[in-house]
């Protein structure tokens, strides 16, 4: 799962939580281990700039802005990024790109 929230940490910084709840995952009882696996699962998507979900993400967002990926990758990135003001321009590239069906 993608989250488009202006707000995403970035990576680096998630990092340390990631390791410390598959620690606590790897200790975990049969009661405690469903919320830990749906913890590293929400994690996993603010980490996921690859996934599909990102894609069909800013597809839908370039589809509102009436951008065509295609067409001019420059505009792409722009409305990808005033979207999300923390993707970096190097995601936005590669969305754009995959969205317009070019290799990343």
């Amino acid at each position: 799962m993608f989250f488009p929230l202006p707000t995403r940490p970035k990576a680096a910084n998630l990092a340390g939580v990631e390791a410390a709840l598959q620690a606590a995952l790897d200790e975990a009882d049969e009661m405690e281990r469903p919320g830990l696996e749906r913890a590293l699962e929400i994690l996993a998507g603010y980490l996921d700039i690859n996934g599909k979900d990102a894609e069909d993400w800013a597809r839908s967002v370039l589809e509102l802005a009436g951008v065509d990926a295609r067409a001019t990758e420059v505009k792409a990135v722009r409305e990808l990024r005033l979207a999300r003001p923390d993707l970096t321009l190097k995601e936005a590239v590669t969305l754009a790109r995959k969205v317009a069906g070019k290799a990343a």
